[in-house]
């Protein structure tokens, strides 16, 4: 499977920057889409006339949700984690396929209050709780997320300044420690260990050009689906929003028999 996950900062505006066209050229099996911003599904739906469409959109207009594009449909979709303190901001989308249990995820920032970053640590240990009963029932889990957290230092252009700011807190990052104890993988990570590879910079300051960012989106692979990782790549030329769409190539092993 190829699969991208992109926060696209409204899908409105990345539709008008060519985002179908982008798609069709992408030869990817599904693209996960972060901070749609729209409920039309007819709308949407049409776009992507020739493929599965699923949105999962906040009861607040123009705010959050996710999307799913997919050329094979799953077996089964679920949204939300089933709690409305979560659910009615639209954050969560479950795809499920035979081989692989798949997560599209937006999580909250809390750049905006202190208030809102209550929120995103709450969320995190109900997030947490989801996967874990998820853990249960299946073994290869990928989750797709903006994560809105950098991880290391090196996931951040200025991890002194910005230490203990929202996304780069204490907190966030012993949160991800926690995944990654249990043997949950930044697909990544798997394949590259160098510093200033970025997936958000802000629109202010040329930013982007002077690559002045954090690598706060991507792919977390449960142990078992860690294993069969195979590519992991920011797409850093393509220019649809504030974000970067990032690349998994995932797949389990081909097995031959003997005659």
């Amino acid at each position: 499977m190829r699969i991208i996950s992109l926060n696209g900062n409204g899908i409105r505006a990345c539709v008008k920057k060519g985002m179908v066209r982008w798609w069709e050229s992408t030869d990817a099996d599904l693209l996960l889409f972060q901070e749609v911003r729209y409920d039309d599904f007819e709308a949407i739906d049409n776009l992507f006339s020739e493929y599965w469409v699923s949105l999962f959109s906040a009861i607040k207009k123009g705010y959050s949700g996710v999307l799913a594009i997919a050329k094979k449909p799953p077996l089964n979709v679920v949204l939300g984690m089933g709690e409305s303190k979560w659910d009615d901001e639209a954050r969560v989308m479950l795809l499920e396929y035979s081989e692989v249990v798949i997560v599209n995820a937006y999580f909250p920032s809390g750049a905006l209050s202190n208030k809102r970053q209550s929120y995103k640590l709450e969320f995190l240990k109900a997030f947490k709780a989801y996967i874990d009963d998820l853990g249960k029932r299946y073994l290869n889990i990928i989750i797709a997320a903006d994560w809105n957290i950098c991880h290391r230092e090196i996931d951040i252009h200025d991890p002194k300044r910005l230490s203990g700011k929202p996304g780069f807190t204490r907190e966030e990052r012993s949160w991800l420690d926690s995944l990654e104890k249990e043997g949950w993988k930044d697909a990544f990570r798997i394949f590259n260990s160098d510093p200033k590879n970025f997936t958000w910079w802000s629109y202010q300051s040329d930013s982007r050009e002077r690559n002045v960012g954090w690598r706060i989106d991507g792919f977390w692979l449960s142990p078992s689906a860690s294993k069969t990782a195979k590519l992991c790549i920011h797409l850093d030329d393509m220019k649809l929003s504030d974000h970067c769409p990032v690349l998994l190539e995932w797949g389990l092993p081909i097995t031959f028999t003997s005659n």
